[in-house]
């Protein structure tokens, strides 16, 4: 597909795929970063394009996709942001300070400890917090199998923490 026929299909739907990445993100500049992502996902893709039945369809989803990640990051940042400021008036005094960094790295022993796959869907889940989708992609596994190794590791971090305080 050349680039004048990409823009006479794509271009077209730019006002839609912004009006709902405006929706979801709610911030202008936002909603025109992911309508420009999309529009290079869907470039990378031109010569698949023919494949699908309807281009506002595909584009629509890839719009929703693109938006949700970025939701699900910020949502992550907020969290860590919320978490380290709570940490931060809770422990003003360095006792404090010194237990929580020294809870923290337990807690990373013990999921260094975890076998491998385990450990990697962990820290991608739990410390990076993709989606399973995004973990399936990342490390060529189905998703139903995700899910049985990440019960099987959260079920074992249990164990090992009740082993490692009940002592």
């Amino acid at each position: 597909m050349r680039s004048s026929e990409f823009k006479k299909l794509v271009i077209p739907l730019s006002s839609r795929l912004y009006r709902l990445a405006y929706g979801l993100l709610q911030s202008r500049e936002e909603a025109e970063d992911a309508v420009q992502e999309v529009y290079i996902k869907l470039w990378k893709m031109r010569s698949n394009l023919h494949n699908y039945n309807s281009l506002e369809a595909l584009s629509v989803s890839i719009t929703r996709n693109i938006c949700l990640d970025y939701l699900r990051r910020e949502k992550v940042k907020r969290n860590i942001y919320q978490t380290e400021a709570k940490e931060k008036i809770d422990d003003q005094d360095p006792a404090s300070e010194y237990e929580a960094k020294e809870r923290a790295e337990k807690i990373h022993q013990i999921i260094n400890q975890l076998p491998e796959p385990q450990r990697s869907l962990v820290y991608f889940r739990h410390i990076e917090g993709k989606d399973y989708d995004e973990i399936s992609k990342m490390m060529d596994i189905t998703e139903n199998n995700i899910r049985v190794q990440m019960s099987r590791a959260r079920k074992k971090l249990r164990e090992m923490l009740q082993k490692k305080y009940a002592s």
